[in-house]
């Protein structure tokens, strides 16, 4: 098998085929761009690859997609997307990205599922393979607290008050449409109408299975608030568990003095841990940190471990100069596009050090594992590889290694 020269670029051309599966030239250019230092060989080896897999999995019965994932997966992508969307990517080919990187993470799923490690494995690859296995990082032990801004009364009326003269103006589908194109923040369903089809009760939060569960079919919601931001809702078609609805969404951003109260209370808050009026395992996530608190919703976290590569910028700014056993000042971070704040105490530092049988069996078993797995999946390529049918369209003198 060769790989094609890209000396000379044929637009809209096809690189290879790979059982139903097509790679096109520019699928590849794109995929060289993004990981320029991949040499285009072992980058179109690499697409063929993720191209066999989509094209044996589509194929597999007992690999099912759910369609509400996808729609989740999608709404959490287009949170963050930018004015440039449209031009790159439409939504019909974004969607059509996510199923399938559903269908190859499925079957990677399937892959490891009868997989098993004993514990003579470990042991004898701990003893034989010793120079392969990997340094345990540095590691931090913390609790932390979250604190997220309230909208204050006046802004959450102006909110509710603006959703309330949208109801008004609504007298049929092609009105609610209208306005979730022009106004929704759910941006996945705004370019369709505000429609989201086959919403399962059990992927929803009860707030919004409270409210839309007990609108009559074609009956337009009061507006509501939840963790996402506000809602108006039409309830298309109620079957059951499921529901069809139309959607409007409204994010808005906190303003300078809900950030300005929230971060006064945040400070009140690290001053009471620090003087030891309150502490992080009394604190509850059930009752208000400070009398009738409508500044900020809460959750604590407690001696929760992380690797220290894997932490951000900020919490290990906020680390930096702490003691086993201290209190960060708060510090602010953007989650899902919002302004929250943080509370952090230092618990434990664990240094980098060899991994150890006895003290990181889990982790040297899941390393284990992890080989076996890889293994698998390249017997499995391998295999398919000489069984299905392939076909590339430019010869060059790189060989593909399986």
């Amino acid at each position: 098998m060769f790989c094609p020269s890209y000396a000379l670029e044929k637009i809209g051309g096809i690189t290879a085929f790979i059982g139903d599966e097509i790679i096109l030239d520019s699928e590849v250019k794109h995929y060289l761009d993004s990981n320029n230092k991949i040499p285009p060989c072992k980058g179109l080896e690499n697409l063929i690859i993720h191209k066999l897999i989509l094209y044996h999995a589509k194929k597999d019965p007992s690999i099912q997609i759910d369609n509400q994932e996808i729609q989740s997966k999608k709404e959490e992508f287009l949170k963050g997307f930018n004015s440039d969307f449209s031009k790159n990517l439409s939504l019909e080919e974004l969607t059509e990205t996510i199923k399938n990187n559903q269908y190859i993470e499925k079957f990677y799923q399937k892959m490891k599922e009868d997989i098993d490690i004993s514990p003579e494995e470990v042991k004898y690859f701990f003893n034989k393979k010793k120079e392969k296995l990997p340094i345990i990082p540095k590691k931090i032990c913390v609790s932390y607290m979250i604190l997220s801004p309230k909208f204050s009364k006046e802004h959450r009326e102006k909110i509710m008050n603006f959703l309330k003269k949208i109801k008004n103006e609504i007298h049929s589908d092609n009105d609610f449409s209208m306005k979730a194109i022009l106004l929704s923040e759910d941006y996945s369903s705004a370019f369709k109408g505000g429609i989201i089809n086959g919403i399962n009760k059990k992927n929803i939060s009860k707030e919004f299975e409270r409210i839309v569960f007990s609108l009559e079919e074609k009956q337009i919601s009061e507006p509501f608030e939840t963790d996402l931001g506000f809602h108006l809702v039409k309830l298309e078609k109620k079957r059951g568990e499921e529901i069809d609805i139309r959607h409007i969404l409204i994010q808005p951003k906190y303003t300078e003095e809900e950030l300005r109260r929230a971060k006064s209370f945040a400070n009140e808050i690290k001053n009471r841990l620090t003087n030891h009026e309150i502490s992080f395992e009394t604190i509850s996530n059930e009752k208000p940190l400070l009398y009738n608190n409508e500044i900020v919703n809460h959750s604590v976290w407690k001696q929760i471990w992380f690797e220290e590569n894997q932490i951000s910028k900020n919490l290990k700014k906020a680390l930096q100069n702490l003691k086993d056993g201290e209190i960060s000042e708060p510090y602010k971070e953007i989650v899902n596009g919002k302004e929250i704040f943080f509370i952090v105490q230092l618990l434990k530092r664990q240094p980098s050090h060899p991994i150890s049988f006895k003290e990181d069996y889990t982790k040297l078993k899941n390393f284990v594992m992890n080989i076996k797995q890889e293994e698998k999946i390249q017997n499995w390529i391998k295999n398919q590889l000489k069984n299905t049918y392939l076909r590339i369209e430019y010869p060059c003198p790189n060989k593909i290694t399986y």
